[in-house]
């Protein structure tokens, strides 16, 4: 059965389905922290646009600093409050007033990029100053992934909203993902209001088939056997998944997302990420499992050097993406740490 979304009712929806989730979440607390904060919902795209709301939030805060005493786009001011972002990332407390809204606009727009991901981009772009700024968005999108990469690749300094856009009607069919309904409300417990949020949409029933005309058998031509498969090279015989610290080793590794992490590591490994690290580690490395992504920084922080950490790491290798930003940024991390 295939579902179509019913954009006009994507407001309403997300709106009863934060409030059950935030029901759900506050039963016994007033505020929560953030390790409660990035596994609210099974969905790893609502949590991610979750984050990304808590994190615009925290920028408007910073424009409120701007003052005619002091230089806040010193270089030394601005990285004074990037650790203080750092730090106050992992004392996050928030109330359900608060949370609302920014948990059902994530879930409004987790519906429309995996169901209608032109109107998903004409969101953002209207919510934006510029849409050169559609660029920052990009880190969080987990759901069609592919198409806004080509989308966000093909913006230049004086795009428009209406030449982004075309950019977007330029991307193939093939870069989008088929996403199945059920599944996704699953992932948000509101399976029970799936036909409030689609319509069926019925398949149409195929054509008779006409029967076909009978040919006549020809002898097939003698073809000649093939030849015997090559043996394996001892090189080949050898191979195995790929570890961290084969991809550790390989030259010219480009680390674009992992340069971005903090450049302190004397504390343990989880104290030193943000809030934002520790979600892309937990989700694309652990399986969203909290409890085991401690345990691996646990283990890795009483590594003996960089291959010991690499060694440990690998432990937790569950068909990691060796060539992935997540695994890249994991790698940079080990190596402030222990080179």
């Amino acid at each position: 059965m295939s579902y179509k979304l019913k954009a006009d009712s994507v407001s309403k929806i997300s709106q009863q389905i934060g409030q059950q989730l935030l029901a759900n979440a506050f039963v016994s607390d007033v505020k929560i922290d953030g390790e409660r904060l990035i596994s609210l919902t099974n969905s790893r795209q609502v949590n991610s646009f979750l984050i990304r709301s808590l994190f615009n939030q925290w920028k408007k805060e910073i424009e409120k600093l701007e003052s005619p005493y002091f230089d806040f786009k010193h270089e030394k001011v601005k990285e004074a409050l990037k650790d203080f972002m750092n730090v106050l990332s992992n004392h996050i407390s928030i109330d359900r007033a608060h949370l609302e809204p920014l948990l059902v606009q994530a879930i409004a727009d987790a519906f429309l990029i995996a169901f209608a991901p032109k109107l998903f981009l004409e969101g953002v772009l209207d919510r934006s100053e510029k849409p050169q700024d559609f660029n920052k968005q990009f880190k969080y999108i987990k759901t069609n992934r592919d198409a806004f990469k080509q989308v966000v690749d093909a913006i230049g300094a004086f795009d428009t909203k209406a030449s982004v856009l075309a950019a977007f009607d330029q991307v193939s069919a093939d870069k989008f993902e088929e996403v199945d309904a059920t599944e996704f409300m699953d992932k948000l417990n509101a399976s029970a209001l799936l036909a409030g949020a689609f319509e069926k949409i019925e398949p149409p029933k195929p054509a008779p088939v006409a029967e076909p005309t009978p040919t006549p058998v020809q002898e097939a031509p003698k073809v000649a056997a093939p030849a015997p498969a090559a043996t394996p090279t001892e090189a080949s015989k050898h191979e195995g998944p790929a570890t961290l610290n084969d991809q550790f080793h390989k030259e010219g590794k480009s680390l674009t997302l992992a340069e971005k992490l903090q450049k302190s590591m004397k504390k343990s490994i989880e104290a030193s990420l943000t809030l934002n690290e520790k979600f892309m580690f937990q989700n694309n490395l652990f399986g969203g499992d909290a409890a085991k992504m401690k345990a691996a920084f646990q283990a890795i922080d009483h590594a003996s050097d960089l291959k010991d950490a690499l060694a440990k790491a690998n432990e937790y290798n569950n068909g990691w993406d060796m060539e992935s930003e997540e695994v890249e940024a994991l790698m940079a991390v080990l190596e402030k740490r222990f080179s």
